[in-house]
């Protein structure tokens, strides 16, 4: 190797001044009439036994002395990989919709809020990175600017009377069932919608009050609305349902709404309600005979039911839960914290829940259709967060109504997936999530060529696309 001496001054003045910065370590090497600098570093070498000097390249000399930095190694793919099966499940599950908004001039961008909504909710500001993902974003191509979705949300709330054509498209004979979305909490103080009102905690919160519609044939989602908060709800449903005269019409509402005035105006209003109650009502007997038993998500509950002035009185009890508040209390008792009197008092009730309801139904049907909340519940609370991630996009009326409009979309979606694990009786097992987040792990590779093909599919998300495979294209 030659020597730095024979070094051109300019590469040797900047080796020097470089070796100053950088310590003694810095090495010169020239390589083919070229100059390069490397940095020395002791490492030890176990079969020596002893350090030795091993050095990395740090970057190159011209002649006239110009430093050039070593490149980072690029690691560089031809292909795109796209998460297929999670994709094509929701695009299928809201074809429906898709066909009635033909004519809709935000139907593409609609689609696309609704997909990611019901896979991983999350900002608008994040929506168009999130649909990069999807294997559908390859062929359904649009914009999803955040301000433009913002936009979007407002045109969709501004013209929601016209929803109200679609809502007609979408239902199924045999009635609709009418769910309190329980009263969303609003912290944008420019949203005129979220007015001081009483939520079901009894806090006088700014909030909005959602009010979503099921078809009792297949628990799909197939109407909403959002009002004022200051309405209150029995008001609000009554200005719902105004346009639905001709169907049969329930309600199932929260447990801390439940009142004999709220009975009157139901059964005023001509509708069949589901109402839970709470623990210390009248209406409850303290000592409750169980004439009949079921299983519900693989738990076995007891049940009976008997007739009020206002209603049969459905009452339930779950051994798991029961168990679970009895050794609660009990706690409590050891720590001294209660007294056994306390336990004698509530141990005739625990793990016991009632419920009211002018329909004369089998008592696990009135069960399941009260529990079948859960899973609105669980969005809902989701969808919370986002209310509060996006408010700096949702500033008016319009925009929180059009926000709700794309929930109600995702929720179709999640609810058609909750009643395909029905028909499987996976309930309990296997949730809508899970179904989701496994089928994300079916990856669609897509090289540069155009030639595409599927990743490696795990076990259990095979078992997962057998229960969707008339949605989920595997050509």
């Amino acid at each position: 190797m030659p020597m730095i001496a024979n070094a051109p001054i300019p590469v040797r003045e900047t080796y020097l001044r470089m070796k100053n910065e950088h310590g003694k370590k810095l090495e010169l090497k020239i390589i083919g009439g070229k100059y390069y600098l490397y940095m020395a570093k002791g490492v030890w070498d176990r079969k020596k036994k002893k350090p030795v000097k091993k050095t990395t390249l740090f970057g190159s000399i011209d002649e006239n002395g110009t430093f050039r930095e070593k490149k980072a190694k690029r690691i560089f793919s031809s292909s795109m990989v796209y998460e297929y099966g999670n994709s094509q499940l929701v695009w299928n599950l809201m074809q429906d919709i898709y066909s009635i908004m033909e004519k809709h001039p935000y139907r593409d961008q609609i689609a696309a809020m609704t997909m990611v909504k019901a896979i991983d909710p999350m900002p608008l500001r994040l929506v168009s990175s999130r649909y990069q993902k999807l294997y559908i974003s390859r062929t359904l191509k649009t914009n999803l600017d955040p301000d433009d979705l913002s936009r979007i949300l407002g045109y969709l709330g501004k013209h929601f009377p016209d929803q109200y054509e679609m809502f007609k498209k979408i239902m199924e004979p045999g009635g609709l069932l009418f769910y309190d979305m329980t009263s969303v909490i609003s912290y944008s103080k420019n949203l005129k919608l979220a007015e001081k009102g009483y939520n079901p905690d009894h806090e006088h919160e700014n909030q909005v009050t959602v009010i979503m519609a099921f078809s009792v044939k297949s628990w799909i989602p197939v109407a909403v609305d959002v009002f004022y908060g200051s309405v209150k709800d029995i008001k609000s449903l009554g200005y719902f349902i105004d346009r639905f005269r001709d169907r049969d019409i329930g309600f199932i509402m929260d447990r801390g709404l439940f009142s004999e005035d709220v009975i009157r105006d139901l059964r005023r209003l001509k509708m069949h309600y589901l109402v839970p109650l709470r623990r210390n009502s009248t209406l409850v007997p303290d000592k409750v005979r169980f004439d009949s038993a079921f299983v519900y998500n693989g738990r076995p509950i007891q049940a009976s039911r008997k007739s009020s002035r206002i209603g049969y009185i459905y009452m339930f009890q779950d051994p798991m839960m029961r168990a679970e508040e009895e050794s609660s209390i009990l706690r409590d008792v050891a720590s001294s914290k209660k007294g056994m009197e306390y336990f004698d008092e509530k141990k005739r009730r625990l793990g016991v829940f009632a419920i009211i309801s002018d329909l004369d139904r089998n008592p696990s049907d009135i069960y399941e259709q009260y529990k079948s909340r859960e899973e609105v519940e669980q969005v809902f609370d989701t969808m919370k967060g986002d209310l509060e991630s996006d408010k700096t996009y949702l500033r008016d009326n319009d925009k929180v109504k059009g926000f709700f409009f794309i929930v109600f979309l995702a929720l179709r979606i999640r609810f058609r997936i909750l009643k395909v694990l029905k028909e499987h009786k996976l309930l309990g097992k296997v949730s809508v999530n899970e179904v989701i987040f496994e089928l994300s792990k079916m990856e669609r590779i897509v090289e540069k060529s155009g030639t595409e093909y599927f990743a490696a599919v795990p076990k259990k998300v095979e078992r997962i696309v057998d229960l969707f495979k008339d949605m989920i294209p595997m050509g």
